[in-house]
């Protein structure tokens, strides 16, 4: 299943929220571990550490929703890709799109 990530501004974030990626201090150093459960602590600390953003686990996709999601990417890079000329650095973009988004080979 494909986990669900959110963006929110640090006053936002709540105790209890689980971080989606580790979170680094503006001099590159780790603060947080990606999986951390916050508490009000952690939120203060965050604070003093200038952090302004988090990136939050919001829970899990359906596979509906994963096939939605599918299902819209795969139509919206043929849009993006109708008009692709012959060139091979094209035709590269394209495939690596696919593989990006999709999960497979154009």
């Amino acid at each position: 299943m494909t986990i669900i990530h959110k963006q929110l501004a640090l006053e936002e974030a709540e105790p209890g929220m689980v971080l989606s990626d580790d979170l680094f201090d503006p001099q590159g150093q780790i603060l947080l571990s990606k999986g951390a459960t916050l508490t009000e602590h952690m939120i203060a600390s965050l604070a003093r550490h200038d952090i302004a953003v988090v990136r939050i686990e919001m829970g899990e996709m359906t596979p509906e929703e994963e096939a939605a999601q599918h299902a819209y990417f795969a139509e919206r890079i043929e849009h993006l890709f109708r008009k692709q000329d012959d060139s091979s650095a094209t035709a590269a973009l394209h495939r690596l799109v696919r593989l990006y988004r999709l999960g497979e080979q154009a």
